[in-house]
Order: structure tokens, then sequence, then C-alpha cells
């Protein structure tokens, strides 16, 4: 039987609050089994991923736990490709902004000009390129090129993303308790339900696209 009026919003409200606080469990948990350098990745395209079947439908919490491990485990060597491309731009970003800052001049204010553009792309490609991995079968290379693609393409999209995970991180320095439970699992519901009806609308007319929608053959299910 279905709960209707309050009953029914409440158990909404605790069946989100549990799958949020599994997944958020799940994320730590195997982002530590792949010794945080090689977890992190896996982990979170597993987190968009069954994030991604939720809004679809798929409301079977062992059902999503499934989806989530099967995904890490599918997806660990391919996304960690992704993952080691955006370390290693980082890395390379936070030992120039040491050496950019240190420069005085006309020099160093062209070389500052270039580092926070290049930053704001680094900044852009990661609001992406999890949630694009879980929707499109890419080379991986392509995902970087689309993460900053979809961004020129829904510009009102991108800016209430960055405001939206701005507004996240006031809650959770007002909030530090919630950051073991939601942290993660909360920012990227909110971009995945952003970003759900363009990709809905992508899906509607993917015969007139360029990007190939996530493959049938290669869905991750339980």
């Amino acid at each position: 039987m279905e709960l209707e009026g309050w009953k029914g919003k409440l158990y909404w409200f605790v069946e989100w609050i549990t799958l949020l606080a599994v997944l958020q469990l799940l994320w730590t948990g195997l982002t530590l089994l792949g010794l945080l350098l090689f977890g992190v990745a896996p982990a979170t395209v597993a987190m968009f991923t069954t994030l991604r079947k939720r809004l679809q439908g798929e409301d079977d919490l062992k059902r999503l736990v499934k989806i989530y491990w099967n995904t890490y485990k599918v997806e660990f060597i391919p996304s960690n490709k992704i993952g080691m491309i955006l370390l290693s731009i980082g890395y390379f970003l936070t030992i120039n902004f040491q050496i950019v800052s240190s420069l005085h001049g006309l020099l160093g204010l062209l070389l500052l000009t270039a580092f926070i553009s290049i930053s704001i792309l680094f900044g852009i490609i990661v609001v992406n390129i999890f949630q694009l991995y879980a929707h499109y079968d890419l080379p991986t290379l392509r995902y970087f090129a689309a993460s900053i693609i979809f961004s020129i393409a829904y510009p009102l999209q991108m800016i209430s993303n960055i405001v939206g995970l701005m507004i996240l991180y006031k809650i959770y320095s007002w909030f530090p308790g919630l950051i073991p439970f939601f942290g993660v699992s909360l920012a990227a519901l909110f971009l995945t339900w952003m970003s759900s009806h363009i990709f809905k609308h992508e899906r509607e007319a993917e015969k007139h696209t360029n990007l190939p929608h996530y493959s049938a053959g290669r869905e991750i299910t339980s």
C-alpha cells in the first residue's frame, strides 16, 4: 500500500536520507579500499551511476548497492585513467601556482592570467567529468573536451552548479557533522539532479548529436 499525505512525504524523505548515507559509506569504504589514490575515481563514478539509476526510477536499496559495487569493479581501471590525469593536472597547477605567485611585473601578470584561466577550465572539468562518464560512452580523453563543451552549451546550468556547490560548502562549514554522512553523496545528488533534464533531452535528440549515449551493452546493472 502506497503511503499518502505527510506519511508518504516522510517516507520519501527517510528513503532518500538512507540512500545518501549508504552511498556515502560505500564511497568512503571503497575509496579506502583503493588506497585513496586509486579508489576515489571509481567510487565517484559508481556514486553518479547509482544516483542516475535512482532518478530513473530504481528505488530498491539492495539493487542500488549492487549497482554501486558492480560499477566500482567494472570501471576501476577505466575511471582511474581519468583520475590519474586529473591528479597530474592538479599537481601541475599546484606547483606552478607557487612559481607564478612569486613573479612580478608584466610577465607575472600574464602568467597569472593564464594560470587562472587554466584553473577555471580545470574546475569545470572536475565538476562535469564524472557525471558525464556515468551517462556517455566516450574515449577517455574526449570526456575532458566534453566537460568543457557541456559548460559552453549550458552556461546557466554550470553557474547553477557552482552556486549550489558553494551553498553546500557553506552548509557543511556550519554543520561539519554532516560531512561524514552526506559530504560527497549530497553534492553528487545535486549535480545529478541538476543535469538530469539535460541528459534526458540529449537522449531524446541522440540521433542528432555527436555524443553517443551510454549504450545498453555497457549499462551497469544489479
